[in-house]
C-alpha cells in the first residue's frame, strides 16, 4: 500500500464528493462531518459514478438509482445484504489529502 496525494483541503465542500484517479483506480473521495472518506467510485448496481451522490452523515445515495452506501465501511445499506464496496484509508497532512491504495 502507498499513500498517494489526491486533493487539497477545501477542494471538496462539506457533505459532497469528488472522483479522483489513483494509478488507474477510480476512487470516490467524500468529505462529511469534518472527515474525509474514500471508496470505490462506481456503484455496484450498474457501474455508475457515486461521487456526485447526496451525502448525509456517513451515507451516500447513488444519484442514478438511489442505492445507499456507508462511506466509512463501504457497506450497501439497502437491497442486497452483504454487498460492500472497497474503502481506502485517508490521511491529511499539511493541507494535502492522501489515499492509501
Amino acid at each position: 500500500m502507498a499513500l498517494v496525494k489526491v486533493a487539497r483541503q477545501g477542494e471538496i465542500t462539506e457533505n459532497s464528493g469528488k472522483e479522483v484517479n489513483v494509478n488507474g483506480t477510480r476512487i470516490a473521495l467524500f468529505y462529511a462531518g469534518g472527515k474525509y472518506y474514500a471508496m470505490e467510485a462506481l456503484c455496484r448496481h450498474q457501474d455508475k459514478p457515486i461521487a456526485p451522490g447526496k451525502v448525509d452523515g456517513e451515507v451516500v445515495e447513488c444519484p442514478w438509482h438511489s442505492w445507499h452506501y456507508n462511506i466509512r465501511t463501504g457497506e450497501l445499506l439497502d437491497y442486497l445484504s452483504g454487498v460492500k464496496m472497497t474503502t481506502y484509508r485517508v490521511d491529511v497532512k499539511g493541507g494535502d489529502i492522501y489515499v492509501d491504495v
